[in-house]
């Protein structure tokens, strides 16, 4: 039963919900291609057998537990070449979801932020995850699937650095997912709509004000090993940019590895 709609103009408005299916994006990918779809439109799916992750990964998750969704959104083609700022406000709008959510039903906010590239963390544990898969016809950017991972009810993690919603409630009782989707939706939505306005200046501030480490110094992995250093930015093309030795650095998304301790 699809009990998936949420209160907005038109992102999440639409939605399709599948008991299981190997991804969402693939789902979306391929009847994007083939249906009339509204833009907006989402797949929801209540568990994934084949999740896709960001660097090739798999997204795995507890069947039934937690938020599996795909949006689809056709940005005009001439913001192609400013694309890393529709992830930005992608995650921009999964932030500020989750932190409307988090005022009503925890009653304040939770330390979430956006980990570079795409993961969304709360503290030092991933939250989620997001995945933008972009299709080009006749040389347009025809489409974009927007790919969300987020544990919402799920508390055993196998070891993993990971942490869900439920975690963070006093009573820890079961969320209703769908709930978090409106949020979500409403969120995504909102920055959406800066990203089409060419709002970048604003999009930068409030990514950055969001942003999991920005402006402190702390251990990091690249080819040559492990350094210390200082996250400065995150430039338009997606490039992290680090201080290192009196030095800027800029990495792309397999050159860095963030260090945790134990």
């Amino acid at each position: 039963m699809n009990n998936y709609q949420a209160p907005s103009r038109f992102i999440g408005k639409f939605t399709k919900y599948i008991e299981s299916c190997a991804s969402t994006n693939v789902l979306a990918f391929e009847e994007t291609l083939t249906l009339n779809l509204p833009e907006g439109f989402a797949w929801i799916a209540g568990h994934q057998t084949a999740g896709k992750g960001q660097r090739g990964n798999k997204w795995h998750a507890e069947p039934n537990q937690n938020l599996l969704v795909s949006y689809v959104l056709k940005p005009p083609h001439e913001l192609l070449s400013d694309q890393f700022y529709l992830s930005k406000c992608v995650a921009l709008g999964v932030i500020e979801g989750v932190q409307n959510w988090a005022q009503q039903e925890v009653g304040h906010p939770i330390p979430v932020s956006i980990k570079w590239p795409n993961d969304i963390y709360i503290d030092e544990f991933k939250l989620g995850g997001i995945l933008i898969e972009s299709n080009f016809q006749s040389g347009k950017w025809a489409f974009a699937i927007i790919g969300i991972g987020l544990n919402i009810n799920q508390t055993a993690f196998d070891g993993l650095r990971a942490t869900s919603l439920r975690q963070w409630t006093p009573t820890q009782n079961l969320i209703n997912v769908s709930n978090v989707f409106d949020f979500i939706s409403l969120g995504i939505e909102n920055y959406y709509h800066q990203f089409t306005k060419r709002e970048f200046q604003l999009i930068d501030e409030k990514y950055h004000q969001n942003l999991f480490r920005n402006q402190e110094w702390h251990t990091f992995r690249d080819t040559a090993g492990e350094f210390k250093g200082k996250i400065l930015e995150v430039d338009a093309k997606g490039l992290i940019q680090i201080e290192v030795d009196g030095q800027v650095k800029g990495y792309d998304i397999k050159e860095l590895n963030f260090i945790f301790s134990e």
